[in-house]
């Protein structure tokens, strides 16, 4: 639980050979485990942080729902209901938050209610002494007039449900719908937004091999006291912890744009039967969320080219000078609030035949087209980079870190970040069913065979199970810039061999293309010129470093990076490669006694073997045809004895 116990370290210092020519080690002495084995650690640190918390939370749901039968062709559901969970309380008060709409002169938290800092429990004097010390100030949330629970509470969550059936004949069926659903902040998301936040996160340290720094080597050049040892050595925890003047991590809440996370769906769906126990649907379903949980930048470094073009001056860019280019020097935040949204539209169709005469089986198609702002998946956060390509959730930037500073609103930035899910593929097929095979008695093939040979060729069945999709949603590398469309169709894709392995060219990307064989080179090349400075993808610049030449108030021109902007290119535009597979399973049941049974199964895991190939390079637009993304057959068989 964030290192409360110790992190500590054991490496060759205490058994090492001192070179006192070099003041240094010697080469190839001394042994880290040797170290453990004799109890003498190199580091050892404890870090003070929240490691148990109790969170607390009251959820209620007041509904009202009711079936109307209209008439015997047609029935409405209608209904309401209203949800209400409580702003997220941690037992002791162990929660602060900051004011990120009055940040420039303020290096200050904010505790809930009418806590104050000092009187919450558990929290040794010497970390707020520590965080004091570098300039961390607090004030209660009544003092501050924030949200007495650091952000509001949402009392607004009232959801319509209507719903219709209409029987149109004996065969035919149509049916619609609409909701709005509501839901909260997960728990793991607030404990890990949360739990690092100054002044409740502090690690105090004990470089035991050089005495706390006031002794150079001197687990190399002195005997150990009984305090250097396991058990007589230890992590001083009072007095004050230098804390660096770098500006300080921090997640806060946007108290003024925090709401319950919403979701609105609606449904449109014909059903007709086939023939006996088989029906067919076809469906209509739209989704649009809002007030979604979505990551903002806020306090962000200016760019180096907007810190120029404004001041005329070079860039602070060294770790200790670069977070002069902040509105506050002292913060480093990464920022939560709830104005995310979502858009989907699906069309499906299903054919689906109940068990009858051997044989049931499903077979589903969805078409599907969403856009995000801020999912990542539904397990993770996402990017918090203005340049993420990962799973979505790109985060908003501020105007001073987009090129030339342009006077955007929020909405406009937001809607930067909108695009295709990368969890989502636009096609999608999934089939499943079971087959008794028709051999045995009373089957088509050896209907009069005997017990014995019935016992053999009887009673098998067949399952299936498969899955085919599309290529999710791609982008390119962030760290590469494109001047055109670098997408390639199908037949357009070349084929060759690329640092020794089989690759496929899947769109123009930024390679070298005399570094390919058995490829057509003039073909190859009219997709990605040896001329670097006539790709469709690249890096920026004369020498392609992603450096612009920045003419300075002093007259000297300074070759200034632009990927600390909002990078120009679009995101999850292009298709990668689609994927299927196909499980099967062979079995059959042994009547043994009246009470006993023994079932044989055969499962053939990727029946075919089937390789699915894995997303291109986002730089190189390479795919690497020597790799695939799922497992290799597995045939698995098994015995399961019943009484």
């Amino acid at each position: 639980m964030q290192q409360a116990h110790g992190s500590h370290s054991f490496y060759n210092d205490w058994t090492a050979l001192y070179d006192a020519a070099n003041d240094a080690p010697t080469s190839y002495t001394g042994l880290g485990f040797g170290s453990v084995l004799l109890g003498l650690p190199t580091y050892l640190s404890n870090q003070y942080n929240r490691g148990y918390f109790y969170f607390e939370q009251k959820e209620l749901g007041l509904y009202f729902h009711d079936s109307f039968r209209v008439s015997p062709k047609l029935t409405l559901e209608l209904g309401v209901r209203w949800d209400k969970w409580t702003v997220y309380k941690e037992k002791y008060n162990r929660l602060v938050n900051a004011d990120i709409y009055d940040l420039a002169d303020k290096f200050e938290v904010i505790t809930p209610h009418d806590t104050r800092m000092e009187d919450i429990p558990g929290i040794p004097p010497s970390v707020l002494e520590s965080w004091s010390a570098r300039g961390l100030s607090w004030k209660t949330a009544n003092e501050a007039g924030f949200p007495s629970g650091l952000i509001p509470a949402d009392n607004n969550n009232f959801g319509p449900r209507l719903g219709a059936a209409y029987r149109l004949s004996d065969k035919w069926v149509v049916r619609g719908g609409y909701g709005e659903y509501f839901w909260t902040m997960p728990l793991s998301q607030i404990l890990q937004s949360s739990r690092n936040n100054p002044p409740l996160n502090l690690r105090f340290e004990n470089t035991v091999a050089d005495k706390n720094g006031t002794i150079g080597w001197y687990a190399l050049t002195h005997v150990p006291a009984p305090d250097d040892m396991t058990g007589g050595v230890d992590v001083p925890t009072e007095g004050i912890v230098a804390i660096g003047a770098t500006a300080r991590s921090m997640m806060p809440w946007d108290y003024k744009n925090w709401r319950d996370n919403r979701a609105q769906e609606w449904s449109f769906t014909i059903e007709r039967e086939l023939m006996k126990e088989t029906a067919v649907r076809f469906s209509y379903i739209g989704n649009h969320g809002r007030d979604l949980e979505q990551r903002f930048a806020a306090n962000s470094l200016e760019s180096q080219w907007n810190y120029q073009a404004r001041t005329g001056l070079a860039a602070p860019t060294s770790s200790t000078t670069q977070d002069q280019r902040r509105i506050n020097k002292d913060w480093n935040f990464d920022t939560i609030n709830h104005t995310g949204y979502s858009w989907a539209q699906s069309f499906q169709t299903e054919v689906e035949r109940r068990y009858t005469n051997g044989l049931g089986f499903q077979w589903f198609y969805t078409f599907a087209r969403v856009l995000t702002t801020s999912d990542a998946g539904g397990f993770t956060s996402g990017g918090g980079s203005i340049n993420s390509t990962g799973g979505g959730a790109f985060q908003v930037p501020e105007n001073i870190q987009i090129l030339d500073a342009p006077n955007l609103s929020y909405n406009e930035r937001l809607k930067l970040g909108y695009y295709n899910s990368t969890n989502v593929p636009a096609h999608r097929m999934r089939w499943n069913g079971i087959y008794t095979l028709p051999f045995g008695r009373g089957k088509k093939f050896g209907a009069d065979v005997s017990r014995g040979w019935d016992a053999v060729i009887g009673g098998w069945e067949v399952a299936f199970i498969g899955d085919w999709r599309s290529g999710n949603w791609l982008s390119v590398a962030s760290g590469r810039y494109l001047f055109g469309d670098p997408t390639l169709s199908a037949d357009e894709r070349l084929l060759m061999t690329y640092g020794g392995r089989t690759q496929r060219l899947w769109f123009r990307g930024d390679m070298n293309p005399l570094l390919a064989s058995d490829v057509d080179q003039g073909q190859l090349q009219q997709l990605v010129p040896v001329d670097r400075s006539q790709r469709v993808l690249k890096p920026v610049g004369t020498n392609f470093d992603n450096r612009i030449p920045q003419p300075l108030a002093d007259g000297s021109v300074r070759n200034t990076t632009v990927t600390d902007n909002v990078n120009w290119n679009a995101r999850n535009f292009y298709s990668g490669p689609g994927a299927w597979v196909q499980d099967i399973s062979v079995f059959k049941n042994f009547t043994i006694t009246e009470r006993v049974e023994l079932r044989f199964t055969a499962d053939f895991f990727n029946a075919f073997n089937h390789g699915n190939d894995q997303d291109p390079n986002t730089t190189t637009g390479l795919q690497d045809l020597f790799a695939q993304t799922n497992e290799p057959r597995i045939i698995q068989f098994s015995l399961r004895l019943s009484w």
